[in-house]
């Protein structure tokens, strides 16, 4: 049985890929790479799929596009696969979705920017966010990143719909990308690398 990531790259694999049996995991816990050129579609939607998934987190780009990501990491995959189906193919979207789509993401938004406030941070480089879902963090990261903090970081994180507990996220220097999530195993704040 195959594993998908309950973000937009699962809900791209699963419209792909109808026919395969899978389940879902949290996003931080699937280390796969998706190869789309595996995939027999034209070579517009690859360059729109390759796009969408860059977009997960971002705060520019096409609406529908990022509220598809949005929806996804929220779990609501029906409606991200409307927005992303929508956004790939170009059609048409209707006043209802592009509402829906606007509302995501100004939601998001409000979240994460109460997150950005500096007293979360401690000791220095230590982020804490564990009354926050995981589903935030990936936009946390990009934000952060906006504000022009580039240093290496620790961001604490609560449950996610498919992992419970807390979760220590590692962030390169200079990178929008964790390169490690790990359950949070006791109550002492990890320090960054030496």
């Amino acid at each position: 049985m195959l594993t998908y990531p309950l973000d937009i790259r699962g809900v791209a694999l699963r419209h792909l890929q109808p026919e395969k049996e899978f389940r879902w995991v949290a996003p931080f816990e699937w280390n796969e790479k998706i190869d789309l050129d595996q995939f027999d579609i034209q070579i517009n939607v690859k360059r729109k799929l390759a796009v969408l998934f860059s977009l997960d987190g971002a705060k520019k780009g096409r609406r529908i596009a990022r509220a598809a990501c949005i929806a996804a990491r929220q779990g609501r995959l029906s409606l991200s696969h409307v927005l992303m189906v929508s956004y790939v193919h170009g059609t048409m979207t209707t006043p209802e979705l592009e509402a829906r789509a606007q509302l995501l993401i100004r939601d998001e938004s409000r979240q994460v920017n109460r997150l950005l406030n500096s007293k979360r941070e401690w000791p220095k480089g230590v982020w804490n966010l564990q009354d926050v879902s995981a589903w935030l963090v990936p936009t946390f990261i990009h934000r952060l990143r906006l504000c022009a903090y580039s240093e290496e970081v620790v961001i604490l994180s609560g449950c996610h719909l498919l992992a419970q507990g807390e979760w220590v996220w590692k962030v390169p220097e200079d990178s929008i990308i964790w390169s490690e999530v790990a359950k949070r195993q006791n109550t002492v704040i990890p320090q960054l690398a030496a």
